[in-house]
């Protein structure tokens, strides 16, 4: 069955609604592709959102784990086979060691259905056993696993639009090697900003979650070296002193 079955539109949360009418203009259910994309997009789950563009498992396969829809009954043979194929897809996003279901609740949070666990001692055993496995997939690029902020983080799980700033700023959460990275990445972003008009240049670094710390060290430091004469500059200021 192919999940690309039309372009819907996805409904804000919460909203106006009228009993026995819905909009035309709004997926009623979550078996499209695009609405499940949508959807995944703006409840935070990008990296699972990426892993559906880049063909790693189908739109209509996540849906399904995460309760927000059933697949349809199919007619006929090779069924057995395509539901082999679709639980090698999800473990290739998730750890053996549990099921497919259980270790994207681990790393995106309990589905539209709650928890597959039935208990948080033992939800805090899976991810306890797990963990080297499940931060070595999704705890890297500035980005932490549910499970991670569930156990071992003090305070409430940040949004993804700025959980590698907060990260960033907590000490000892991050590997040098995660903070160079990130730390590069905002660099870059900040020299394309420049040239751009104030609000413009703060919806830019708010995009890409760039630290205001590091936007007014690199600013001042912009400035000092405007500021520096050049080479050719000193050299003509200390001809024209020995002239004199």
């Amino acid at each position: 069955m192919s999940d690309d079955l039309g372009h819907p539109k996805l409904g804000p949360h919460g909203g106006r609604r009228v009993k026995g009418q819905r909009s035309a203009e709004v997926m009623p259910s979550g078996g499209r592709r695009d609405y499940i994309l949508a959807r995944l997009e703006r409840d935070g789950r990008h990296d699972l959102a990426e892993a559906i563009r880049e063909g790693r498992v189908s739109a209509l396969t996540v849906a399904v784990e995460l309760g927000w829809t059933k697949r349809p009954e199919t007619l006929g043979l090779g069924s057995g086979n395509a539901a082999k194929r679709r639980q090698h897809q999800l473990r290739a996003l998730t750890d053996d060691a549990l099921s497919p279901s259980q270790a994207m609740e681990l790393w995106l949070g309990p589905g539209h259905a709650g928890s597959l666990f039935n208990s948080r001692e033992e939800l805090e055993a899976a991810w306890t056993a797990n963990r080297d496995e499940l931060m070595a997939r999704w705890g890297s690029h500035g980005r932490r696993p549910a499970a991670f902020y569930e156990f071992e983080w003090d305070g409430p799980r940040p949004a993804y639009a700025v959980e590698r700033s907060v990260l960033w700023r907590a000490a000892g959460v991050l590997s040098e090697a995660e903070r160079t990275e990130l730390e590069s990445g905002w660099e870059a972003a900040f020299v394309e900003a420049r040239g751009m008009a104030p609000q413009e240049r703060r919806e830019h670094y708010a995009h890409h979650d760039v630290p205001h710390g590091l936007i007014k060290a690199w600013t001042a430091d912009r400035r000092r070296r405007g500021r520096r004469p050049s080479t050719a500059d000193s050299a003509a200021t200390s001809e024209g002193a020995a002239v004199k």
